[in-house]
Parts: structure tokens; sequence; C-alpha cells
């Protein structure tokens, strides 16, 4: 099966036990490695299927969108049935402006002139408090704080797994 036979599924038959909800999700990163400056969630609900998949192709253009604006970080998004969420992180608030001003502001547009979407909700976090980066050293076992980017273990010297990107 490919990625999108495995989306396709989960979006056709989505599972549900108890209050847990299955669908999809989807990781975009760019090629920073910055700590986020501001951090953007939604989460919006289509009435059907079809705008479900109006509500994909405007997701896709964001996406590209993002990916070109130098401040973009990197997006975590999905569906659950028919309600769709995205993170977004972003080196700061103007990064994220400049790319919701391409055509996030065509699908905006779009949101409030026509019956669109049942409901959605948008926000703009900005950290209270930035923890550690911890990266486990592959020789030795010992789990080193890598905020700096050190490459090499404090421990055995030896070097360290590339520092992942914070989000």
């Amino acid at each position: 099966m490919t990625p999108e036979d495995f989306v396709a599924l989960a979006l056709a038959t989505p599972l549900q036990s108890g209050p847990a909800q299955f669908g999809y999700a989807m990781r975009v990163a760019s090629d920073r490695r910055d700590p986020p400056g501001v951090i953007a969630l939604t989460w919006i609900a289509a009435a059907d299927e079809g705008e479900r998949e109006r509500i994909r192709a405007h997701s896709k253009r964001n996406v590209e969108d993002f990916l070109a604006e130098p401040g973009f970080l990197s997006i975590v998004t999905g569906f659950l049935g028919l309600r769709g969420f995205t993170v977004t992180a972003w080196v700061d608030e103007d990064s994220m402006k400049r790319a919701l001003a391409k055509h996030h502001a065509e699908a905006m547009r779009e949101l409030f002139s026509q019956d669109f979407v049942a409901s959605v909700w948008t926000s703009v976090w900005t950290p209270t408090r930035m923890n550690r980066l911890w990266v486990r050293c592959t020789s030795c076992g010992a789990l080193e704080d890598v905020n700096d980017d050190h490459r090499a273990c404090s421990r055995c010297e030896a070097m360290l797994p590339e520092r992942p990107a914070f989000w």
C-alpha cells in the first residue's frame, strides 16, 4: 500500500473506540532547526466528505506556501473523520503572517463568503517555557542536552546523532 492508500482508508473508515478517534496525520518540515517562536493551533470541521476534500485541497496549497516562507519550521496536520487539525511552528509571528497572506487568505475569503465548513477555531501561542532538547548518545547511552547543538558526547566524546528539529 502507498501512503495515499492509507490516507484514503483512514478517511473512508474512521475508527472510534470510546472517546478516542483515529484518523491520519502528516508532518512536513523545513530544513530549519530553530526553536519555535510561535505555534499556531487550528481545527476545522467539514459538514461532509466533499467539504473535507475541499479543505484538504486548500491545505495542500497552504503547505506549499508555508515551505516557501523562510521562517516556517514545520506543520503537523491530519483528519479524524470530518475534523481536521493543524499545528504549525514558526520562527516568529511575522513569518506566519507572510505565509498566511498567500493562498490561506483566499481560503479564508471562501470560508467567510460561502456556506463552507461547519465550524473552525484558530489560535496563536508563544512559548512560556522552552524545555531542553535531549539526544541519547548511541555509544555510551548518556542523555545529552543538545540545545546548543554540540556534536560530541560530554561523557564519552563520541559523535552524537544530529539534533532533531524542535517541532
